[in-house]
């Protein structure tokens, strides 16, 4: 009889503390779901020295936008308050430059997309108005993409569509030809699509060179036939620029500027 009692208390208990368990594993906090990443890569744009807004790789020219003053609150900017550079594309390479000073308005966020307008207001192109449309989704903030997609520039009735290319570490257009560099942390690759519509080149293997005393980013391929390709990134060094260097057989070429560049580095 005892025993049946000790039991019955033995069972009650246990169901007094399963009870309680229960109730308060279902009054706990749920732990919070972590944040999603954001931006993994930095993304800086120049034009030889000077930083830009947004530039453009389009099939018939190179555009470029310098913005030396703060965006209006308004579209009625007071005028000049940026610099238009624009490069014909030819068979023989990049032509003569055209600067247009230029009225930046305030941006105009859609969904998805950015709409910065502008107004020409000296050179060729005077009194034509337009726009830079870059995107707020295929940009850096998101961890999906390395590189901030920039669509489109219109100018007047001229619309040049922009090469993008998402996941390269670097782009940049030379007088003869646009680079390309993608590096996934391990072996970086080498592509050129040259203006005059010859093959450019593709090399894989490459390596990211450790920075010297100076920093910057930099680069080297070898490629068959004895060929060496160095592309010096200086954004984050004293010289800020970028070029590449061709080695043929121990002979170095002369260095080849980058116009226009954009590069992106993983975060710290």
């Amino acid at each position: 009889m005892r025993q049946q009692q000790t039991d019955r208390m033995k069972k009650r208990l246990m169901l007094a503390c399963a009870l309680l368990w229960a109730g308060a594993n279902a009054s706990a906090p749920r732990p919070l779901t972590p944040a999603p990443e954001t931006g993994r890569f930095s993304m800086s744009s120049y034009l030889g020295k000077q930083p830009l807004l947004a530039w453009c790789d389009a099939p018939r020219r190179v555009l470029a936008l310098l913005q030396y003053g703060i965006p209006a609150e308004t579209a009625q900017a007071t005028p000049p308050n940026g610099e238009l550079y624009e490069w014909p594309k030819t068979a023989a390479g990049l032509g003569k430059i055209q600067v247009s000073e230029v009225q930046l308005g305030a941006p105009d966020p859609g969904a998805g997309q950015i709409y910065t307008p502008l107004k020409l207001t000296s050179g060729p192109r005077k009194g034509q108005s337009g726009y830079v449309h870059t995107s707020n989704i295929e940009n850096t903030n998101d961890p999906a993409y390395r590189m901030t997609k920039t669509g489109e520039f219109k100018l007047g009735n001229d619309v040049y569509k922009c090469r993008y290319v998402k996941d390269a570490a670097f782009i940049g257009v030379t007088r003869k030809r646009t680079v390309i560099i993608w590096d996934n942390g391990k072996t970086a690759t080498y592509a050129t699509r040259n203006f005059d519509g010859s093959a450019g080149v593709y090399v894989t293997g490459g390596r990211r060179i450790p920075p010297g005393m100076e920093g910057g980013t930099h680069y080297e391929f070898s490629a068959p036939g004895g060929i060496t390709y160095y592309v010096n990134i200086d954004a984050n060094g004293p010289k800020t620029g970028a070029s590449v260097i061709v080695r043929q057989d121990g002979h170095l070429e002369p260095g080849q500027p980058f116009l226009a560049y954009s590069v992106s580095l993983p975060k710290k």
